[in-house]
């Protein structure tokens, strides 16, 4: 199975989700304000088994929302029997300016985790470090750092929580993701897509995932096959799966 950890599938039509899916790919979809959430849970009900719905309010949309908006989701999400949330967090480095809405909002959402265990689909550029003390002081259990390209000294505090760190296929030409693929164990990996972000030349889509695990598995000097194998691993135990 190849596992899509992070990707913006409500932003594809119908036939692109069923190209993936038909390739053996689980996406996680996150959302990006209440109506992307809304049309992730229509999809996960739809593509049930291949597609797994998450709820969030992106960072970069924390200006047009407060802390009720994420209230209701939270409420939403438990409606639904949907256990992700995502995309949160917080970003200093391009939405600096609406850092005191974005931590309202995402407090609410690590309030709600102790009591109902939701997985974190995390957005954190230049709040590496602050996110994670976060996660750690809110009991939160199961957090994913989505596209990675934090402190190296982290990885350790990442790994000893039992959290992961998402690796996609940017790492083909960026340089600072691929050295997190040389430091990073294979047992905090799980590869995502981002799709259908443009980053650079690139469109990502969950079809360059398979070009992202190639890469690792040669950055890592071991088999694809036991690339692929552990990712499964790592993704089934985060969200849950048997």
């Amino acid at each position: 199975m190849i596992i899509d950890m992070h990707c913006h599938a409500h932003e594809y039509d119908e036939k692109s989700i069923n190209e993936f899916v038909s390739q053996g790919i689980l996406i996680v979809s996150v959302a990006d304000n209440p109506i992307t959430s809304s049309k992730n849970i229509a999809l996960g009900e739809k593509y049930k088994g291949s597609l797994v719905p998450c709820v969030g309010i992106h960072p970069w949309e924390a200006s047009k929302y407060s802390a009720v908006d994420a209230e209701k989701l939270i409420v939403q999400a438990i409606e639904n029997n949907v256990k992700c949330i995502g995309e949160v967090g917080l970003d200093r480095l391009f939405v600096a300016k609406t850092i005191d809405k974005q931590m309202s909002i995402f407090q609410r959402f690590l309030e709600a985790a102790r009591t109902y265990d939701f997985v974190f689909n995390l957005h954190t550029p230049r709040t590496w470090r602050e996110v994670f003390e976060l996660l750690v002081k809110y009991d939160v259990r199961r957090a994913f750092f989505h596209w990675y390209t934090g402190p190296i000294d982290l990885l350790k505090d990442i790994e000893s929580m039992g959290y992961f760190i998402g690796i996609n296929p940017a790492a083909l030409i960026q340089e600072k993701h691929r050295r997190i693929i040389e430091k990073a164990p294979l047992n905090i990996i799980i590869t995502e897509s981002d799709g259908p972000y443009k980053y650079k030349s690139m469109r990502l889509n969950p079809f360059l995932i398979k070009d992202t695990i190639e890469l690792i598995s040669k950055i890592k000097e071991i088999d694809t096959r036991y690339v692929i194998e552990n990712i499964e691993v790592n993704a089934k135990k985060i969200l849950g799966l048997p």
